[in-house]
């Protein structure tokens, strides 16, 4: 869902759809995981400075953003949590979140 909702905020960038974007200001609840919710403020924040954006301010501040105190990687099915760590883009890197880049694509 996290990666499907990127791909939204992706198209409102691209189709520069401002009132889709405007839309992303407002801060989503918790998903009750400190960590999840850390991922969702790296992404759309990622996703919107990449685009030369400012990231909305619930992104970059406050409970839902990072970096996490305690490193997380996420278990994975096929990969050492070292493999993972070391396929992690630098920008989830520098927010103590480890996901590795291949995990982030969508077709």
């Amino acid at each position: 869902m996290l990666l499907q909702g990127r791909d939204h905020l992706a198209e409102a960038i691209t189709s520069g759809d401002q009132q889709l974007l405007d839309a992303w200001e407002a801060a989503p609840s918790s998903t009750g995981s400190p960590e999840w919710d850390a991922l969702l403020a790296a992404v759309v924040a990622h996703e919107t400075e990449t685009a030369g954006l400012p990231a909305p301010a619930w992104s970059r501040v406050g409970p839902l953003a990072g970096p996490l105190l305690d490193a997380w990687v996420p278990e994975h099915p096929f990969l050492s949590p070292d493999r993972v760590r070391a396929q992690t883009p630098d920008w989830l890197r520098e927010q103590n979140i480890y996901v590795p880049a291949r995990d982030l694509v969508t077709a």
